[in-house]
């Protein structure tokens, strides 16, 4: 076996693995980092919470399908008659890791779920439909997302034993492998272990508006009341400076009419002055010329 294809396969895999399609899809087309938001992780789970519906089966899709490459090139790479299943694990192993740790995003990623599930379908679709079992029977009881990945996860080298035992070497390979993706899955849900273990973990449901929706609304409903606000206080001060006014043109002795009629009067006065002295200049200037 070359060595330079497991290198190249670990290499390739995790830079596609590296590729988080809920980072991306969250800047690209939202301009908000999903990262920010809801329990922080760039995974499905908290990409339907926080962006809904229509953006977590993007984000879903997306982590099948980079799973799925990344095994069908460790495959392609080794072969079933040179190194069995290790080209495949090693793939899905370097392309968890990528989405978990992710080089392009400052190494934070989501919790590989998503990925595994498609990995495990590839590899043997047997073990990926007892997990998934486990997973939907688990989250569906409880409604704890964390709860049905941490149990799945932990299924997944039994499983891998149950069904490739008996193949010499190739069993021992499959169950390390898919023990150590199995740990990472475990090691990610460990802020998880610890709200269930105090209780206080979110339960998943379909009910509910996408946080951004949310956010969105109540910051326009904030700008509206404020618009409003200051749209009632500039009617109140104009329709003050209305009733002032009234006051002052009917209350004619006050002392702000008597000090405008004095202004008015002195520029009355200061404009007949000026016009009666540029009339005399005119009468002047034309009994000159008439002499």
């Amino acid at each position: 076996m070359d060595w330079w294809r497991i290198v190249l396969i670990l290499v390739v895999s995790y830079l596609l693995g590296s590729l988080n399609i809920s980072i991306l899809v969250s800047r690209l087309f939202l301009r908000v980092d999903i990262r920010d938001y809801g329990s922080g992780n760039a995974g499905s789970t908290n990409a339907y919470r926080v962006m809904g519906k229509k953006w977590a089966a993007v984000v879903a899709a997306g982590d099948i399908l980079k799973g799925v490459l990344a095994v069908l090139f460790g495959y392609w790479m080794i072969s079933e008659a040179a190194g069995g299943g290790l080209g495949r694990l090693l793939a899905g192993l370097a392309v968890i890791l990528g989405h978990v740790f992710p080089v392009f995003f400052k190494f934070r990623g989501g919790k590989g779920v998503m990925t595994t599930a498609a990995i495990l379908a590839v590899v043997d679709w047997r073990v990926c439909a007892v997990v998934l079992g486990v997973f939907l029977v688990a989250t569906l009881i409880t409604r704890w997302v964390s709860l049905g990945s941490i149990l799945a996860a932990l299924f997944v080298p039994v499983c891998m034993y149950m069904f490739r035992r008996g193949e010499g070497r190739e069993t021992w390979v499959y169950v390390g492998l898919s023990a150590i993706i199995a740990f990472v899955i475990v090691f990610m849900h460990r802020e998880n272990i610890g709200r269930l273990l105090a209780g206080s973990e979110r339960r998943f449901t379909f009910k509910g508006r996408a946080m951004l929706d949310t956010i969105k609304t109540r910051t326009i409903d904030i700008r509206d009341k404020t618009s409003s606000k200051l749209r009632t206080t500039t009617r109140k001060l104009r329709d003050k400076a209305r009733r002032r006014g009234k006051f002052r043109l009917h209350h004619r002795n006050s002392y702000h009419a008597r000090r405008a009629r004095r202004g008015n009067r002195a520029q009355s006065t200061r404009r007949h002055k000026k016009t009666h002295a540029r009339r005399l200049r005119k009468q002047r200037l034309n009994r000159m010329a008439g002499m």
